[in-house]
């Protein structure tokens, strides 16, 4: 064994790689014939029916009988037989695992494969992430830690040319644009709108240059698959999760039907080579889960490249290929193709089947992976600039993981069976754990002035609650707060509070004027955990840098406490106002006017809240994939109102039920509105309950003509119209769902003089109405869509069903100047500071022995960095992204 081991060694680690795309199987250039790439491939979702390491193991074979292992196990087995033989791996987090998981002599032989040309990667992300739902940080995390692997695995055959995103539902510029600008020569995919897919057949542009970035001018090479899925051509699925024969090919065998099988495959090619402008097919021989038993695959290709190519006549032929030969063999044909310059949102695979639902669903739980892609850049930059060390490497490379598999396209989609969610929830809660671990151990380092060893800091994760179990009890603890962004933070700290009186000293010991106020009492919040007030902390935190304030409730000196006033809208007109902004609400209890102090222009502003009743029979209901609403939306009427007033904050808490609730929120200075919405549990009727889904509109008196304004990622913005696509004719089957589109955190539409700008904390889906935009804020659904994962999106949160609290960030004002409010706003929103709260027994002491302030990093404002961090001892990776994004 040791002979062997050493022989496989020496031959991978002396010989010169020759990677996949070097090594090429023969095509043919004879005028008439056509080249049949036949690329062997698994798609692997890591989670979706059964958890990533229940689909790993093979355990719950009830559920689906799969286990990615095995994949791996016989594949390789495979590929040894024969030289020529191929395959394609996409999501590094499952070969990651099998390569930890064994021996050296099986690794090498991985290796061999790779570094010979047999195995191909492609993608390289740990997992094939959504393009909807995704923030661009997070997506180049993830690309990140999977091309990491690769590297290290595989060095330069290891690195992917060929990006692999064959079952998202639905695909993004700014997703395309970050491939070009890694370096990907190509992408393919699936999935694109019914109605696009007949176009591109018709003038024959499945393949086609997509211009990613007007600015960049990046582009790349882009193909659509012919079939609307990703498996073999009917009749080829040579996998123990299908039911197509296998080619018996003896004539004496009663069940011959190598002459039908032939015949059919060879029909099949001249079919799809019609739609395309090269002599070059790509057949993709695999789907999910599939290669289990890799033999009984090739055993059957084998048998196929034989006799299509021994029959000349055919004008076929027929060999093993991976996506880059194709590419090569495609680019090396000198083949024109069109262009595009819009994306592919939204997608819809039939006329009543508009995939737009997954935008929302889940509203928690995107808002988690939010939450926790932040936390990960600032303690990767903890880390980094602190040098922290090998366990502290571990933890980080944790909390990457964590994040990096929240971004598969089945777990932020929201689009995965319930305890499939709650096992992506539980390795977030972890992360977030692993994360107070750096942020102490980093405070370890640099915190005190001497040898005293700080207290132990804690992240408080229902702070969205108004619980922090950690100070309830304590009469004097210190609030260290870190800002993650390239740009200093000037705001506020929202802190649950267990007292009546309060003081608080800023790093420098001075006292700070803050606010102290009830906490709203909201009755699907109901809980004796929740803190009876809030305190709200003014504060200035240094570019990627912290700041230490201590709060003492001991003291005699006590703070004005607000008490809310409850009112009955028809009393009196209700404003609220701070220097840039004055909002009246009408007698209902909702926004009826905006006022720009600057100008002291008076506009109409209106919000409102609505749901949908959602089609539940037939052979599209609503669900956790797709939005079908039933009718016009309903709106929920008539709040009854609490008005705050501070320093600070002015606010007015509406009530509109025991499920709507939500503040409209003034800070000081601020030129934005905050909207924090509280909805859930949405009602379920004990008999036939029918589906609800949730939405929020704010209106205004611009003129936008049906336009409006998405970001792609986080980045660009993308022009949208309801009822057009620039790409094919627009029917309009389902007039709102049809006409719904991805925000990853902001969404706009204006006029010549005035633009709505509304960012959001986690991805939702937005349309426009009529001088306003539409925003679907929580979904409860009690029927399955039919798209695989067979349960319904009813989600049980405490057992009642889930209660959602999220927060719009609403800007009005001039055009020409908005674009400089929301696009640092956006960054600040997604770098949202990190509170962490430690127990201080005296504050003058305290003070003393531990620095109060540190400033990290200076950088200009034309700038951000999302992501700075260790990799090995001593080196630095950073990527910097310029703030500036595309012009609208």
């Amino acid at each position: 064994m040791l002979l062997l081991l050493l022989l496989l060694f020496c031959d991978t680690s002396q010989a010169r790689q020759t990677c996949s795309w070097e090594v090429c199987n023969e095509w043919s250039h004879d005028k008439g014939v056509i080249n049949v790439h036949l690329v062997p491939h698994t798609h692997d979702d890591l989670g979706w029916i059964k958890t990533v390491d229940q689909y790993y193991y093979g355990a719950k074979p009830e559920l689906v009988p799969v286990g990615v292992q095995y994949i791996y196990n016989t594949v390789i087995d495979e590929l040894q037989k024969h030289p020529d033989r191929r395959f394609s791996f996409a999501e590094t987090g499952f070969l990651w695992r099998w390569y930890n998981g064994h021996s050296d002599f099986e690794k090498h032989k991985l290796q061999k494969l790779v570094k010979t040309g047999q195995i191909e990667m492609i993608g390289g992300g740990w997992v094939q992430n959504d393009e909807a739902a995704c923030h661009y940080v997070d997506i180049v995390d993830q690309m990140t830690l999977g091309l990491k692997k690769l590297d290290q695995l595989f060095g330069e055959c290891g690195r992917p040319k060929v990006a692999w995103q064959i079952d998202p539902f639905g695909h993004s510029k700014e997703q395309a644009n970050l491939f070009a600008m890694m370096g990907f020569t190509s992408l393919f995919f699936a999935r694109i709108h019914y109605l696009e897919k007949e176009a591109r057949l018709n003038n024959k542009s499945l393949e086609f240059i997509w211009n990613t970035s007007e600015d960049l001018k990046t582009q790349i090479l882009t193909g659509a698959f012919y079939q609307d899925n990703y498996g073999p051509p009917e009749g080829f699925c040579f996998d123990a999760l299908c039911g197509d024969d296998p080619i018996m090919d003896d004539p004496e065998m009663e069940g011959f039907n190598l002459d039908e099988k032939i015949a059919a495959f060879v029909e099949h090619v001249r079919k799809q080579a019609s739609f395309l402008r090269s002599s070059h097919v790509m057949l993709l021989m695999g789907s999910d889960f599939q290669y289990t038993n890799a033999n009984t695959w090739y055993t059957n290709l084998d048998k196929l490249i034989r006799y299509v190519n021994g029959n000349t006549t055919h004008g076929v032929h027929v060999f093993y290929s991976t996506p880059s030969c194709y590419v090569k063999a495609l680019t090396d044909s000198s083949t024109h193709l069109p262009t595009k310059s819009d994306d592919f949102f939204p997608y819809a695979s039939s006329n009543r089947s508009y995939w737009t639902g997954y935008f929302t669903s889940r509203p928690t739980f995107k808002g988690m992976i939010r939450e926790a892609s932040s936390l990960l850049q600032l303690c990767k930059q903890l880390d980094a600039l602190a040098d922290l060390g090998p366990a502290d490497d571990a933890d980080v490379e944790t909390m990457a993981r964590a994040s990096a598999l929240a971004q598969h396209h089945d777990a932020v989609t929201g689009t995965a069976k319930e305890n499939v969610t709650r096992d992506y929830e539980r390795r977030l809660a972890v992360a977030t754990k692993e994360g107070e671990v750096v942020i102490n151990d980093y405070l370890k380092k640099i915190y005190p002035k001497g040898t005293s060893k700080p207290p132990r800091h804690f992240i408080c994760p229902l702070l969205n609650e108004t619980i922090c179990n950690v100070i309830k009890d304590e009469p004097t603890f210190a609030v260290t707060v870190f800002n993650s962004n390239a740009k200093q933070y000037s705001g506020f700290v929202t802190v649950p509070y267990y007292s009546k009186q309060a003081m608080v000293m800023n790093p420098k010991g001075e006292r700070v004027a803050v606010q102290l106020m009830k906490t709203f009492q909201v009755s699907s919040m109901d809980t004796a955990a929740r803190a009876p007030y809030e305190l709200v902390i003014p504060v200035q935190i240094a570019p990627l840098g912290y700041a230490t304030y201590i709060v003492d409730n001991s003291t005699s000196v006590r703070t004005t406490t607000p008490h809310p006033s409850t009112l009955t809208p028809t009393e009196q007109p209700v404003t609220i106002q701070n220097e840039e902004i004055s909002l009246t609400f009408d007698a209902n209890g909702l926004v009826s006017t905006l006022t720009e102090k600057a100008t002291n222009v008076t506009h109409t502003f209106r919000q409102e809240f609505f749901y949908y009743l959602g089609v539940m029979n037939g052979s599209q209901p609503s669900g956790a994939y797709v939005f079908r609403p039933e009718g016009k939306p309903i709106p929920i009427e008539k709040a009854q109102l609490e008005v705050v007033k501070g320093p600070l904050v002015e606010e007015v808490r509406q009530t509109f039920s025991s499920w709507v609730a939500q503040i409209v929120r003034l800070r000081k200075n601020a030129k934005h509105i905050e909207f924090d919405w509280i909805i859930g549990p949405i009602p379920k009727e004990e008999a036939d309950p029918i589906t609800k889904e949730v939405v929020t509109r704010y209106i205004t008196d611009i003129k936008n003509q049906d336009v409006f304004f998405t970001d792609a990622n986080g980045r660009q913005m993308m022009r949208r119209q309801k009822n057009y696509n620039p790409s094919f004719k627009y029917v309009d089957t389902e007039p709102v769902a049809g006409n719904y589109y991805p925000v990853t955190n902001r969404v706009f539409l204006k006029d010549d003089n005035k633009q709505l700008t509304i960012l959001t904390d986690r991805s939702q889906g937005a349309s426009s109405v009529d001088g306003g935009l539409e925003l679907m804020l929580h979904r409860r659904c009690f029927a399955d869509d039919h798209w695989g994962v067979e349960e319904a999106l009813d989600e049980p949160g405490d057992g009642s069903g889930l209660v959602v609290r999220g927060t719009h960030y609403v800007l009005f004002g001039d055009t020409k100047t908005a674009a400089a409010i929301h696009r640092p706003l956006a960054v600040e929103i997604f770098h949202r500071p990190q509170p962490t709260f430690a127990s201080v027994k005296n504050a003058t002491t305290y003070s003393q022995l531990y620095t109060m302030e540190v400033v990290l990093f200076s950088i200009v404002v034309q700038i951000e960095v999302p992501c700075r961090q260790r990799s090995g001892a001593d080196v630095y990776t950073r990527m910097i992204a310029e703030r500036r994004l595309m012009p609208v």
